[in-house]
């Protein structure tokens, strides 16, 4: 069996198809020569990204996919491309080249945001040395089940059904068909470093501000008086410093749940601090842990896929209203044969509205919100506003 932690990702496939994408915007055309030469060494050191998924054993099989099958030289991006993405008959990655972009979708299955980091970064180191690497890529999770043996259970302090969801209203479809769009947004270098002074002021962190901000913002929409987020956190950072400095493109996120009151008008500033203060309630406990403990211990026991599958809908289901945020792409590593890239926006899976997903990221000092919909015109006015109230809430405080 692979990675256990996958079969986090094989649950909720008819709310949201488990992907990861990214957008790199390029100063020049990359070489496709130099290109497919990069993806057959990436593919060297991570044989799964050429392979297919079988769910039911929870494991990667041979299709005799290469660089050709993924690789794809276009004019112009079509998103509906993501509509056909299919990770069980399909290799784990496809990518799009058009003269000043690369779009490079990769499966949650395979591997979580900071693991699809890795992978860019990887492919950028096979570009730049113009072909093979030699580098190992590791997937064991035997440290994190230390930890679980360590820290005892506490599933009370991480419940992932709460009685109050944030949602957006359902818009009544006049027969419009929906739409694959990436909706954008983002904070300046200089805005992005004021919110930062202010964050470190308020004894706070950008996550906190970032998560309120779009929880404050999808509140006004619905009204309820909780706040209620999952928010991912890599579980790379547990390990022993030598592991952390290994190539992991494997899923190793775990998810805190956040509940907190605040009523419609609260001030942000209070708000975030609320926030900030149940966050390190949740990282005191250790609570990402039982978004997956009950599944490792059936799955010790002999339990079936399809029985782990039910047992992570307690505690890692998909949820209709979504944050996360893949912290830094790292602009020293993601180059080109040169400073070509001049930004990357990192986004998960396709929803179809009124579920809705933001996703925070920072690329030279820029930070980047955005989201992938399946949307009617009216429904992406509606994902947009809220991401516009969000963006403004993380706009300089006075």
């Amino acid at each position: 069996m692979a990675d256990p932690l996958n079969i986090l990702h094989t649950v909720g496939f008819s709310a949201m198809y488990p992907m990861v994408r990214a957008e790199i915007s390029l100063k020049y055309p990359l070489d496709h020569q130099r290109l497919t030469t990069a993806v057959t060494a990436v593919a060297k050191v991570v044989p799964e990204l050429m392979q297919a998924y079988r769910i039911k054993d929870n494991e990667f099989y041979d299709i005799h996919a290469d660089a050709s099958s993924v690789l794809h030289f276009v004019d112009q991006m079509d998103e509906s491309y993501a509509g056909r993405l299919d990770w069980e008959t399909q290799p784990q990655w496809e990518l799009y080249v058009t003269d000043h972009q690369l779009i490079v979708y990769g499966s949650h299955i395979l591997t979580d945001g900071a693991g699809f980091k890795q992978l860019l970064y990887l492919l950028c180191s096979a570009y730049n040395a113009d072909g093979d690497i030699d580098i190992e890529n590791h997937q064991d999770i035997s440290e994190i089940k230390e930890l679980l043996r360590q820290i005892p259970a506490k599933p009370s302090t991480n419940n992932d059904h709460p009685t109050q969801a944030l949602s957006l209203p359902g818009l009544v479809n006049d027969g419009e068909s929906r739409q694959y769009a990436i909706l954008q947004q983002s904070l300046t270098p200089s805005q992005f470093s004021q919110l930062h002074q202010w964050t470190h002021s308020s004894g706070v962190t950008i996550n906190d501000a970032i998560m309120t901000a779009f929880a404050k913002a999808v509140q006004q929409c619905c009204g309820v008086s909780e706040l209620n987020l999952a928010c991912p956190t890599d579980m790379r950072q547990f390990l022993p410093e030598d592991q952390q400095k290994q190539l992991r493109i494997q899923n190793m996120t775990g998810r805190y749940n956040v509940s907190v009151p605040a009523a419609l008008d609260e001030e942000f500033a209070t708000t975030v601090a609320k926030v900030h203060e149940a966050m390190d309630q949740q990282k005191a406990n250790y609570t990402f842990l039982e978004s997956f403990r009950t599944m490792l211990t059936n799955l010790d026991n002999g339990a079936s896929v399809s029985q782990l599958q039910k047992d992570v809908e307690s505690h890692y289901h998909v949820r209709g209203i979504a944050y996360t945020n893949m912290a830094i792409v790292d602009d020293t590593r993601l180059q080109f044969a040169g400073d070509h890239v001049i930004n990357c926006i990192l986004t998960g899976g396709f929803r179809t509205m009124p579920h809705y997903q933001i996703c925070a990221c920072t690329f030279k000092g820029r930070l980047n919100l955005a989201a992938n919909v399946i949307a009617t015109e009216e429904e992406k006015h509606l994902a947009y506003a809220v991401m516009s109230l969000m963006r403004q809430y993380l706009l300089p405080i006075n």
